[in-house]
């Protein structure tokens, strides 16, 4: 009864609200006909049966299958917070089915559902791979499930802003269960009952995974064998949902942390209450969207990610996580410590001359062609700003991931991982739709402010852990996922104003104007002005809190003040940057990497690497496609989330 305990409500709920929903389509006496036999000449009978009762079919098998697949995942890897949106499988699904929809249509030999297994196999396999050397331990799997899924997003964001139909695909790329008719469900049936036989015949395998790995090769069992078998059949379940329903996140969470906190011990028992769970979970909340007026537009995968981060915030306490050591500075790293100076000129040359090729050199409808004398003049008030601002915005992302990666002593940590880029795009967004413009002031005022609540709800979150790197990555998953579903809500409304944001989001300078680099400018130069006096605090917090205590710190207001700091970066970075580059992650390594290990000396070049990679961006993205333009966010993204993967692959265990 404590196992039902979470299912039954649920599933009261649901029931009670598809009574509700059905009521407003039939009287009750005509329930059964429509369901089995419509009449044509009945328009509600049709509707019921065409579009009602598929989809809640399709809602139960859709989450029972995602709710399966966690449980699969969090088994095998040993890992209470793998699923198929954390290890990227959806994602890689994602941009495989917007890519084919796009340039391959359904009528060639590549269907949706192949497209889909593709990417969503591709994504998992590159993820297993870039944890392998760390023996898939647990952060190293949920981060580069983490990164893939969000580069597979720029993918798709690239395809979206080149092709068109944005709100059509937001909506599905947010999760939908609005169906016409039956064949949907049957088409993931047989997926969904080959998987059930399979794991009925693993049920021994499954139980002896719960033992260490010598336990089980003892016992005889191939023990890499049934692992990638195990690891197949979810990622075939979850590949196939995708193709069908879209990208619906946290089901395959949530579900297996509710049935083993509901005394689920055996594998076979965590299996079937997952699945329960999951089935009454999706159908509960895709009924309560349904039944009210104002949300019907809601995508149902929306829905559940606003509805299961605040759960996942509240489970992340009762879950076990594994311990993540942070890389200690090597010997060698010591002494590559090179000077300053040289690389200051170095740097600075290499931002000169892309700066004058930025300005100078470009393509027209007759081909390349270099601009001088009074013709550059001309053009410099269309390529200056621009020039400015993008280098402003990348300068002031890296800084903003610097400084947030000594706060927090967790050297993965930046802007884009953790939420705050995200969360400060969701504030531009809630001002605009609350009537207050598209100025400037008014933009970087609303992503200063989703900025800092954002990282001060980071910050809260993590204080009982003492802000422990894997703790701080869980909390940012779960904000960013948050974030990201109250903006694909928001972006599917079908506002004209949404797709204006939407170049934006994408980290778009094409509109820059003087105004706007002076104040990227000023707010850059205000941050560089203030951030030499709290150089003491950067030494000393990544050492830890009790240290920091002792020398004399006050934690809280160091924390503050430096809290200020990186939400006004990091806001005012997104307006130009776009909440997705991955130079909040990457400049601070490239800096550290190339011998600037001291706090200023780290700072300084963070900026210049940052600025130089975006005004590169930006630059190239007036030129790779002429004469469209790709947003210099996005190609910063594109170029930053390899460099991510490959940083993150050659640290040593």
């Amino acid at each position: 009864m404590r196992a039902l305990s979470v299912v039954l409500p649920l599933a009261i709920a649901a029931a009670v609200l598809s009574l509700y929903n059905l009521s407003h389509l039939l009287p009750p006496e005509e329930w059964s006909s429509a369901l089995f036999s419509p009449s044509e000449a009945d328009i509600g009978q049709l509707v019921a049966h065409e579009t009602f009762f598929p989809r809640v079919v399709l809602s139960l098998m859709a989450g029972a299958g995602l709710a399966v697949v966690g449980a699969l995942l969090q088994h095998v890897l040993r890992n209470p917070l793998a699923d198929a949106a954390t290890l990227g499988i959806t994602g890689g699904a994602y941009v495989a089915v917007v890519a084919t929809t796009f340039w391959l249509p359904a009528t060639t030999l590549l269907s949706t559902e192949t497209a889909a297994l593709a990417g969503g196999g591709g994504a998992a396999l590159l993820v297993i791979a870039l944890a392998w050397r760390r023996r898939l331990e647990p952060l190293s799997v949920i981060l580069a499930g983490l990164v893939i899924g969000l580069y597979a997003s720029t993918l798709a964001s690239t395809m979206i802003l080149f092709h068109g139909g944005v709100r059509t695909v937001f909506i599905w790329g947010a999760g939908s269960l609005n169906i016409q008719g039956w064949s949907r469900v049957a088409s993931i049936t047989p997926w969904l009952a080959v998987a059930a036989v399979l794991l009925a015949l693993l049920r021994r395998p499954l139980v002896l995974l719960s033992l260490n790995d010598e336990g089980v090769k003892s016992l005889g069992l191939p023990l890499p064998f049934v692992r990638v078998l195990i690891l197949a059949i979810a990622i075939v379940i979850a590949s196939e949902i995708v193709s069908v329903v879209g990208p619906i996140s946290f089901v395959g969470l949530i579900a297996p942390a509710l049935a083993r906190l509901s005394d689920a011990r055996t594998v076979g028992r965590q299996l079937l209450l997952s699945a329960m769970t999951g089935a009454a979970l999706l159908w509960a909340v895709d009924q309560l969207v349904q039944s009210i007026s104002t949300a019907r537009e809601i995508p149902t995968g929306a829905a559940v990610a606003l509805i299961g981060s605040p759960i996942l915030l509240v489970l992340l306490p009762k879950m076990r996580l594994a311990a993540w050591t942070t890389e200690a500075r090597s010997a060698r790293s010591l002494e590559r410590r090179q000077r300053f100076g040289i690389f200051f000129i170095a740097i600075v040359c290499l931002i000169l001359v892309v700066s004058w090729l930025s300005l100078s050199l470009g393509i027209g409808l007759e081909g390349w062609h270099w601009s001088g004398g009074r013709e550059l003049v001309d053009l410099s008030y269309w390529r200056a700003p621009r020039l400015v601002a993008a280098f402003c915005g990348g300068a002031s992302i890296a800084l903003s991931g610097t400084v947030m990666q000594r706060v927090t002593g967790n050297a993965m940590a930046s802007p884009e991982i953790l939420g705050v880029s995200t969360g400060a795009a969701l504030g531009v967004i809630v001002m605009l739709l609350c009537g207050f413009g598209l100025d400037r002031v008014t933009q970087t005022g609303g992503a200063f402010l989703g900025a800092f609540l954002t990282m001060a709800t980071l910050l809260l979150l993590s204080r009982r852990s003492s802000f422990s790197p894997d703790r701080m990555i869980y909390v940012g998953i779960a904000l960013t996922t948050l974030f990201s579903g109250l903006v694909s809500v928001l972006m599917g409304t079908g506002d004209p104003r949404m797709a204006i944001l939407f170049r934006w989001l994408s980290g778009s300078t094409w509109l820059a104007q003087p105004m706007d680099a002076v104040l990227a400018a000023g707010i850059l130069v205000i941050s560089m002005l203030v951030l030499p006096f709290m150089l003491r605090w950067l030494d000393i917090l990544p050492l830890g809190a009790a240290a920091a205590r002792q020398l004399g710190i006050d934690l809280g207001k160091s924390r503050f003040c430096l809290l200020l700091v990186i939400a006004l970066l990091a806001g005012a970075s997104t307006l130009i940057v776009g909440p997705m580059s991955f130079i909040g992650v990457m400049a601070p390594h490239a800096a550290r990497m190339l011998g600037q290990v001291r706090t200023g000396a780290q700072l300084t070049a963070s900026a210049l690497i940052g600025g130089a990679v975006m005004i590169i961006a930006d630059w190239l993205g007036r030129l790779v496609l002429f004469p469209d333009q790709m947003p210099a966010g996005l190609l910063a993204a594109l170029i930053g989330g390899p460099y991510f993967l490959w940083l993150m692959q050659r640290r040593p265990t």
